[in-house]
């Protein structure tokens, strides 16, 4: 995910999302970008003991980090989704929200990233993320519709986000589409790469006279949140339900038009997010699993380990700590289990989430539901898409689409699907849009 998302697009939270459209240039303060390049150095020479034992970090950072850690979940994953590190090939420094975000320029054999180290006023690692050294796809907003940036939430959270309203027949209330996005600290496009498949669907979506609400996600907005303890409700669920309260306040919208679209991890939730929007006109489903996430976890990492016809040694490692992994969530409980032994994420997380089946709860949604998937989708596979369709069966309200070609972020492709083609330009299908806003049309 992000991997090359890892994996489940949970993009493990402690990547805390500092976002990179926000940086800066600036001139560099030389000691931590001495340590930066340092850490980055040590890094690739896989001496992961002193990665963490000479550099001092914050209180929230030292609850995930370990040297497993850093070897499985960052520099593993560097080398399996770009290829063997070359060399680091620039530095620059940036301010962001109160903290120095120092970018290593690296060089591996597939692709060219930027590893982001965050660090906090007393020059204690505060952060790690990084993004693909490459331009977003340039695309010009078509002419027959706007968007006006918005603020909605709580005081304390509020997120900025933006309204795409079609310029056509201004005087009518539109209907309207809230976009919930999938695991990690995501943007308002769910930016990946150079594709914003949520801008997509906002843009197509307006050209077909129906307008959307695409926001921050709280774990980019707020990281700070995130620190100890949490659940999928202060993740995903609460913002989607403030944003229909939101959207019921403003006299462009039509307040009985209200539909909610989840992908991924959005999608999983939207049975929870249903049970508490009885406003909402409709639901909207794509790409979400039914089968728990730790066990997706193991999958994902066999498919990417498996894709190319050889497992490697280190490949056949990442399995099996995957599977580690799968079995102390399985037996998790708040008492015997810490956030480092859990992909840098809470017991509680983990907890909310067990026993949860998406599709039986969704047995309960009255209103109008549709359910799509790409059918090249290696994240979230066909049988998902089977299992909602086993569980649900028939409904009269319910309507199932898939669509061959499609991967992950909706975008079509050949041959088997790979983590690497998120980061090829592209655009989410049009036949999805175009089936969509009928959909929205029909239900209203």
């Amino acid at each position: 995910m992000k991997k090359i998302v890892t994996i489940l697009l949970l993009s493990v939270l402690i990547f805390m999302g500092i976002n990179s459209q926000a940086v800066v240039q600036s001139q560099v303060k030389n000691d931590i970008t001495k340590l930066a390049v340092n850490f980055v150095t040590d890094l690739a020479s896989q001496d992961f003991k002193k990665a963490i034992s000479e550099y001092a970090y914050t209180v929230e950072m030292q609850k995930i980090i370990s040297e497993s850690f850093l070897r499985d979940q960052v520099w593993d994953f560097f080398v399996q989704s770009y290829g063997q590190y070359q060399e680091i090939t620039a530095v620059t420094v940036s301010q962001s929200q109160g903290y120095d975000i120092i970018s290593v320029n690296t060089a591996f054999s597939k692709a060219k990233i930027r590893i982001n180290i965050v660090f906090d006023q007393n020059k204690l690692i505060a952060g790690l993320n990084h993004a693909l050294v490459e331009k977003t796809a340039t695309r010009e907003m078509p002419k027959s519709i706007q968007e006006v940036e918005i603020e909605f939430g709580k005081k304390e959270r509020k997120l900025p986000g933006v309204l795409t309203i079609p310029t056509n027949n201004q005087n009518q209330k539109h209907p309207v589409v809230i976009l919930v996005h999938g695991s990690g600290p995501n943007d308002r496009d769910q930016t990946i790469g150079p594709n914003k498949p949520f801008r997509d669907i906002a843009w197509g979506l307006a050209q077909r006279d129906i307008a959307s609400l695409r926001y921050d996600k709280r774990t980019l907005v707020h990281p700070d949140q995130f620190s100890t303890q949490f659940t999928v409700y202060d993740e995903t669920i609460e913002d989607a339900l403030l944003a229909v309260e939101y959207l019921k306040t403003l006299d462009n919208i039509d307040s009985s038009g209200i539909f909610v679209l989840g992908h991924s991890l959005g999608g999983m939730l939207m049975p929870r997010i249903a049970e508490k929007s009885p406003d909402a006109r409709g639901f909207i489903i794509i790409s979400a699993p039914v089968t728990p996430l730790e066990d997706l976890l193991v999958e994902q990492i066999k498919y990417i380990a498996e894709v190319d016809g050889v497992i490697a040694t280190e490949e056949k490692e990442s399995i099996i700590k995957a599977e580690r992994v799968q079995a102390k969530i399985k037996k998790i409980t708040e008492q015997t289990a810490s956030a480092d032994e859990l992909l840098g994420i809470s017991p509680e997380y983990w907890l909310d989430l067990h026993g949860y089946n998406p599709a039986e709860l969704a047995q309960k949604i009255i209103k109008p539901l549709i359910i799509l998937q790409g059918e090249r989708d290696y994240q979230i596979t066909m049988k998902e898409f089977q299992l909602w369709q086993e569980i649900l069966g028939q409904k009269d309200n319910v309507t199932y689409i898939s669509y061959p070609g499609l991967n992950h972020i909706l975008i079509a492709g050949t041959g088997k699907s790979q983590p690497q083609e998120y980061y090829i330009p592209g655009q989410v299908d049009q036949n999805l849009i175009e089936d969509l806003a009928s959909w929205i049309k029909n239900k209203l």
